[in-house]
Parts: C-alpha cells; sequence; structure tokens
C-alpha cells in the first residue's frame, strides 16, 4: 500500500525537495524554499510512501479548485521508475478524487516526452487539443508550450475557465 502525507509533516523533506530539484527543471519548477511557504488552503505537497516501512518513493503536488484538481508537480524516484510504482501512486492518487484532474506535460518532442504522455493516457487521462503555455515560475516573461491533460476532455470554454484559475492562483499572472 501506499501512504501519502503531507510534505509539512513528513520525515522526508530532504527526499522531497532532491526529487523536486532533479525531476524538474529549473524552468518547470518554483524554487523548493517557495514550495513550502505558500500560504494558499488550495495547494497540497505530499509525500509517497510503502505504507509497511515508512520508505519515500514519490511526491505529488496539486491544487485544488472548485470544479477541477490541477496536478503540478508528480514524481517517483529515479530508481524505483519503470516498476509499476508511478501508476500505482497516481492511481492511488486519482482514486481520491472527486473532480475532473488536470495536468501540464510537455509536448512529444523526445522519448522522455513520449513516454510521459503515453503513462498518463495509459490510465485514461486524454491530450486537450487547446493551445497552452506554461508561465514562469521566476517572474519574467519566458513561457513553456505544454499539453493539458485531463481525466475528461475539456471544452474551449472549460478549458479557458482551467487555464485562467491556473494562471492566476498557481502562476500568479493574468492570461
Amino acid at each position: 500500500m501506499i501512504t501519502f502525507t503531507p510534505l509539512a509533516d513528513s520525515d522526508h523533506q530532504h527526499f522531497a525537495k532532491d526529487l523536486f530539484e532533479s525531476a524538474f527543471p529549473e524552468e518547470e519548477r518554483p524554487p523548493f524554499g517557495r514550495l513550502k511557504k505558500r500560504n494558499n488552503s488550495r495547494f497540497h505537497f505530499l509525500v509517497a510512501t510503502t505504507e509497511d516501512d515508512d520508505e519515500p518513493i514519490g511526491i505529488l503536488s496539486y491544487w485544488r479548485f472548485d470544479d477541477f484538481t490541477y496536478v503540478e508537480h508528480f514524481a517517483i524516484a529515479e530508481e524505483l521508475r519503470n516498476q509499476g510504482l508511478g501508476k500505482a501512486v497516481f492511481l492511488n492518487f486519482v482514486s481520491q478524487q472527486t473532480q475532473q484532474i488536470v495536468m501540464e506535460v510537455e509536448p512529444s518532442h523526445d522519448e522522455m516526452s513520449d513516454h510521459r504522455i503515453e503513462f498518463y493516457a495509459s490510465m485514461g487521462f486524454v491530450q486537450n487539443p487547446q493551445p497552452y503555455e506554461q508561465p514562469s515560475y521566476h517572474g519574467d516573461s519566458r513561457r513553456i508550450p505544454m499539453i493539458i491533460m485531463s481525466k475528461l476532455p475539456l471544452d474551449d470554454d472549460e478549458f479557458e475557465e482551467v487555464k485562467r484559475q491556473i494562471y492566476s492562483e498557481v502562476y500568479l499572472v493574468a492570461d
């Protein structure tokens, strides 16, 4: 079994920081210290551990909005990847959600990005066709082309509302 523990209550904060910083390029993540200081009841950062021995296996951060849950970051420890743990952890999380789930993923451009898209698609997530760019976490004007994947397809109005809320709450920018 898998257990999720809020970062603030976890004995594995060093693991979480190391995995967060190694799994995501700097332009796709805020500074770790800023995550710990987020004072927003919508934001959650969890450390996934094995229930039997409390061994850390991954991290998952998400935002719970009124109409959807936005998965901001998800990663499994590198040495544990490709063993089915990522799927088990993610499906465990998904099974606890009662609303639409959305996430940003890199467009297909290499084997790793293809694998990531296929990973989420294998759990029923779909790519939405609307154009999307991830705003900068670092206060500059850089934007990174991304795809929004979701549990259920988003029509144009739903997509625009999801984008507006992510931009304003997560990235603190206007559309």
